[in-house]
């Protein structure tokens, strides 16, 4: 039976890290919706006011502990308990104590910081409590195609911690292992930038190991994967072979608590302006292109379930800038193991 740290996971190292994390997708919340959730091992509630903003806040009302996330109601800005009908708008402030207009002053609930963008709903956590002290960085998205590429809910991939998730983003190894690709590799330093950790790759066709042998093919796919914190990863790839198309992925990991991780992943197309294909091309490319990634999700997720954290990994010369990334993750980090890491080291 593997060893668990005192955090009573595979992972010397707390299971909920520091970042911005999707919470939820946007067309999962239409105005007006309430949602219970659980993250971080904390319930929540999810709503969305009357004029369209996504609202996370602590799920139990303060004053008697109903659960906000069930049967309650919005009405214009508040959410309305189903209890006793005390309101509380998106701010967390009670705006409405029914019979009566004295409020108690200190009637509110925690309201988390929220940012939407992309269709995604994304909440900063910090289990010291920090304000968010770094933004999730823009992008242009204004080729993005409608309609296109996906988005799903696992929470059949089990608890892996976001760092492991993550690391695909350096583990060069498993898109032939685990993907059915060519071999892959570095396409260039890696770049890190505060938050930010960039990894470009570029995969070679399936039967081809070496880029500078004689009949080489070009690489299949660039890929420029970005992980954004400790909660969640974007990922531009294009091909050659698809001019002027670029597939935009977005993959996080939200631990609900320490044995469960709802892994998301959303996936869309951008158009360039001068792409060369028709309408008809673009559609039958992305239909084949999103049941492929589609089904690709679980050649990762049968695998995270199973695995052993492996501290002092045994690394060959072909393998991805391990601790390179593991060295910069540990910022998000908010407790460690220290004594469960050498003892694994040890064995």
């Amino acid at each position: 039976m593997q060893k668990l740290s005192k955090f009573n996971t595979r992972y010397p190292f707390h299971p909920y890290p520091t970042g911005w994390f999707i919470v939820a997708f946007s067309d999962d919340l239409s105005p007006g919706d309430v949602k219970p959730a659980k993250y971080f091992g904390q319930d929540l509630v999810l709503f969305r006011t009357e004029d369209g903003k996504a609202v996370v806040a602590d799920a139990h009302c303060p004053h008697l502990g109903a659960h906000l996330g069930y049967d309650s109601k919005v009405d214009g800005d508040s959410i309305v308990c189903p209890f006793h009908g005390w309101a509380f708008g998106s701010d967390g402030r009670c705006t409405r104590v029914p019979f009566t207009k004295l409020i108690p002053p200190r009637a509110r609930i925690r309201v988390w910081p929220v940012v939407e963008r992309s269709g995604l709903i994304f909440a900063w956590h910090d289990l010291d409590g920090r304000e968010p002290y770094f933004r999730i960085p823009d992008a242009d998205e204004s080729r993005a195609r409608p309609n296109t590429g996906f988005h799903r809910l696992h929470d059949d991939f089990g608890g892996a911690h976001p760092q492991d998730i993550f690391e695909n983003a350096v583990d060069f190894g498993h898109f032939p292992g685990v993907h059915s690709t060519g071999r892959a590799m570095s396409n260039g330093p890696i770049r890190i930038d505060g938050h930010r950790f960039m990894s470009p790759i570029k995969v070679l066709p399936p039967g081809h190991e070496d880029p500078d042998e004689a009949d080489a093919p070009p690489p299949m796919s660039f890929i420029d994967a970005e992980v954004i914190g400790g909660g969640f990863t974007r990922i531009e790839s294009h091909s050659p072979m698809l001019p002027g198309l670029t597939t935009v992925t977005y993959v996080g990991g939200a631990p609900v608590d320490e044995t469960l991780t709802h892994y998301r992943v959303m996936t869309f197309l951008l158009v360039a302006e001068d792409c060369p294909l028709s309408d008809e091309a673009i559609t039958e490319i992305d239909r084949q292109m999103t049941e492929v990634t589609r089904a690709e999700q679980y050649s990762d997720g049968k695998i995270w379930p199973h695995k052993r954290y492996v501290a002092r990994p045994m690394l060959s010369n072909v393998d991805g800038p391990f601790h390179a990334y593991r060295d910069w993750y540990a910022q998000f980090h908010p407790r460690i193991d220290a004594d469960f890491s050498m003892a694994e080291a040890a064995e």
